[in-house]
């Protein structure tokens, strides 16, 4: 586009963006300017459309409390709720960050002992481990094609002033999605079809090894209008495992050494984990294609072995968090619309279908695979089982038990479970990384002597740091009481009564907060959570209450809170 300009007092006329423009001097100095005042003016006159348009005005940054949750069909209500924390402030997610609170659902549910359909409320409570999530104990499930409302209401703490907030929410359970079948992709390029006959809706998968990793196996779904978009959650455990022949690690050919497994350090799935999100489908047709007609799934994304997909029916209400919530926290020209009434987040519709999936090829196991990334074997070891998963998994692995056990148990009880395995034998006596599992393990047991869980060769300073270590873990684990070949004393002044960060007191604090900070059912975890907050001085009106709350002086309070807490008038006052 050429845009023209005339410089009367010269009578020359100038072409800017032609590449033929004339200038004198005049125009040298004034034009420049002119053109890009001129050339505004031109494009609003003329309607054009550009970035200018579209930044953002600058609006509230929401303080309140973020909620999210679900109705479900066939299925009990929850909902969880989280406050907006500042940037400065401690979270404590494992503690009711309210004083009170009230949430209770209206609608038509499925109750009582004769499976009635009746319009009743449902009164969820909080969970006693996640107290900010809230359930009911008793039957109330969700109805295709009802509504329900959300009556959600708060005493709490906002940024130093006590408030009452109330949220309400309305949303519709939508029908579920019916899977007609998988196309199915093959190592020599073709596709195979399997309808999806039986009431289990049970497909078997062949796992494509490289160059075919990168298919989709392809689900064709079946659904009305009342369908809003599809959530896709896939379930897995310790017992799946991995395909090494992928293109992933044909890239870190070269760059890794493979163990004797083929294991190269590169996995597509946390081992230790049990669910992986594969995303959310919209009922939106694009270019004449429905994005709900098919959803994918790849291949290379598989565990080798019996998995499952949850595909979640939901509503309108999840569409908008999708689009406008989610996306307004990384772009501000999103402008967050939420179904929650005076707060954020979303409460949802949903109904859910599982699928099967029985995928083959051969695998590396997950066991093998989390042994492999827990063990750092570079540098000091610094980093080894620098994880919650890996710290739990440690002992579980040093005592050999299953992968069917610690499937049912859940890494937490497995992990209190794993000493009753040394009764029968030290599984892992001569590996490196257990000395300190086995050392703990011996005395868990009460055995005659510790030493006889590790190896004759073992040299006087590993033989040392075993001991160490694994009484350290032995002491934390059993709230510091000694037995015949197990003296806690000395540690459980550092940990316990110590008023100085140290060692010890490190180990604990990780220990709990594996365990979510469990302070009714770990003792040692309330002098932890009490030395933890003073000496991190960590800010939050939360925690601060739940120190009182431990430091009350009935008795009972640990002897750390003598630090920093003091009773006055019959009340405690803490720094």
């Amino acid at each position: 586009m050429n845009v023209f300009f005339e410089c009367k007092n010269v009578g020359v006329i100038a072409s800017h963006g032609s590449g033929e423009a004339i200038y004198n001097v005049f125009c040298r100095r004034f034009l420049s300017s002119l053109v890009w005042i001129l050339s505004s003016v031109f494009l609003v006159a003329c309607d054009f459309h550009g970035p200018w348009e579209y930044y953002p005005e600058e609006r509230e940054v929401y303080t309140g409390i973020y909620t999210y949750g679900y109705v479900m069909a066939r299925e009990n209500p929850y909902v969880c709720f989280s406050k907006v924390y500042q940037l400065d402030e401690a979270s404590s997610q494992n503690f009711a960050f309210y004083d009170s609170a009230s949430v209770v659902i209206v609608g038509r549910f499925v109750s009582g002992e004769n499976f009635e359909r009746i319009d009743t409320t449902a009164v969820l409570e909080p969970e006693s481990s996640r107290p900010n999530c809230f359930y009911t104990p008793y039957l109330f499930h969700g109805i295709y094609g009802e509504s329900y409302e959300l009556n959600a209401s708060f005493k709490w703490d906002s940024a130093g002033h006590m408030v009452k907030s109330t949220y309400k929410a309305v949303a519709t359970i939508p029908n579920q999605v019916h899977v007609k079948g998988m196309s199915k992709p093959q190592q020599n390029g073709d596709y195979v079809w399997q309808n999806n006959t039986g009431e289990y809706d049970l497909f078997y998968v062949d796992f494509l090894e490289f160059p075919m990793d990168m298919e989709f196996v392809k689900v064709a779904l079946d659904y009305d209008q009342s369908v809003r978009g599809v959530l896709s959650i896939m379930n897995y455990d310790i017992r799946n495992g991995e395909s090494q022949n992928t293109t992933m690690n044909q890239m870190f050919k070269g760059m890794t050494d493979a163990d004797e497994t083929g294991y190269r350090g590169v996995a597509m799935h946390d081992p230790l984990e049990e669910q992986q999100n594969l995303g959310f489908s919209s009922n939106r047709t694009v270019a004449g294609n429905k994005n709900l007609d098919t959803l994918y799934l790849m291949n290379m994304m598989l565990p080798i072995g019996k998995i499952t997909v949850d595909l979640y029916s939901t509503d309108d209400a999840y569409i908008d968090y999708m689009d406008k919530v989610k996306q307004s926290v990384s772009d501000s020209r999103f402008v967050p619309e939420s179904n929650i009434q005076n707060g954020m987040g979303v409460f949802s519709g949903m109904a859910k279908k599982t699928i099967t999936v029985e995928v083959s090829g051969d695998a590396v196991g997950f066991s093998h695979i989390a042994w492999a990334n827990c063990k750092d074997t570079k540098g000091d070891n610094s980093d080894s089982w620098d994880s919650r998963g890996c710290r739990l998994y440690q002992d579980i692995a040093c005592s050999g038990m299953n992968n069917e056990d610690v499937y049912l148990d859940g890494l937490q009880k497995a992990n209190e479970k794993a000493s009753l395995l040394y009764r029968d034998s030290v599984y892992n006596r001569h590996v490196k990384s257990c000395f300190a599992s086995n050392v703990k393990a011996a005395m868990m047991l009460d055995t005659t002597k510790w030493s006889q869980f590790l190896p004759d060769t073992i040299n006087a300073e590993d033989k040392a740091n075993a001991y160490a270590d694994g009484l350290k873990r032995y002491c934390v684990a059993n709230n510091f009481e000694s037995n015949h070949i197990a003296d806690c004393s000395a540690l459980k002044r550092d940990c316990l009564e110590d008023p100085e960060q140290n060692y010890c007191k490190e180990y604990l604090w990780l220990w709990c907060a594996d365990r979510g900070w469990n302070l009714k059912d770990y003792e040692q975890c309330r002098s932890a959570f009490v030395s933890r907050y003073y000496l991190q001085e960590l800010k939050s009106s939360v925690l601060k209450r739940e120190v009182e709350n431990v430091c009350y002086g009935l008795g009972a309070e640990p002897k750390i809170c003598e630090n920093w807490c003091r009773i006055k008038d019959g009340h405690i006052e803490c720094q």
